[in-house]
């Protein structure tokens, strides 16, 4: 039995079930997906339908399912819908579009009982995941990023998030600082220049998982850790 975690799927169901032939996922496996499963890849709610049919599969609320449920809320403010209409969420829209409305809020109301974080014990070391980092609030559990805010300090625990890609902010073993978008891409052509592919990032602090699944980068993957171990996959 072993413990996995992922995050930003972003609707790429082919890199999903790949990791999960390379993992070896079974049912006596726990899988934990620290939010944003929808947006920008085409699959996101046929992702969520098949998390929701599978015990042993645990998800966080992430920014996009956040940015979701507000644009479903009945009366939504303008901003809102704007707000989700500027961050990739077509595919999803349409997916939605499949669905019967009783299906539809199926998938709503999954997503409205979502935590922003889990806390658990594995071969004695405590974790923390979250889809951005630890904070008081719903919103600043998904929005809140390690290049914009302090991050958190939790006592003997391991703090695992998402949300932020390793190549959007410049991680150091002190600091993190944000990268513009034209240095992004500069840094992820550089990248693709020497061969080389994302990876997580192991900070003192925190471990980052999101390896930029979703985006239209080369050299994007989908990461996945077990925590026994803290032994990397990608796929």
């Amino acid at each position: 039995m072993a413990h996995y975690v992922v995050s930003d799927i972003h609707g790429e169901d082919d890199r999903f079930h790949a990791m999960l032939q390379t993992i070896n996922f079974s049912d006596e496996d726990t899988l934990y997906i620290l939010g944003d499963v929808i947006d920008r890849g085409p699959h996101g709610v046929e992702l969520l339908r098949e998390i929701m049919a599978t015990p042993n599969m645990k998800m966080l609320l992430g920014n996009h399912e956040f940015m979701c449920l507000r644009y479903f809320a009945p009366d939504a403010p303008e901003k809102h819908i704007r707000h989700w209409n500027r961050n990739g969420n077509a595919p999803t829209l349409e997916g939605f579009s499949k669905l019967t409305e009783a299906q539809k809020q199926e998938v709503l109301d999954f997503l409205r009982t979502l935590p922003t974080h889990f806390t658990l014990r594995v071969n004695g070391q405590n974790f923390y995941l979250v889809h951005g980092l630890p904070a008081d609030t719903v919103y600043d559990e998904v929005w809140f990023r390690p290049y914009k805010e302090p991050v958190r300090e939790i006592p003997n625990c391991q703090i695992i998030i998402g949300h932020s890609p390793v190549s959007c902010f410049v991680h150091t073993q002190t600091e993190a600082y944000g990268r513009t978008d034209e240095e992004e891409r500069a840094y992820i052509q550089e990248m693709c220049d020497r061969g080389e592919l994302l990876s997580i990032f192991h900070h003192p602090q925190y471990i980052d998982i999101d390896c930029c699944c979703g985006y239209d980068f080369p050299n994007r993957r989908l990461a996945c850790l077990r925590l026994e171990d803290l032994q990397e996959f990608y796929v």
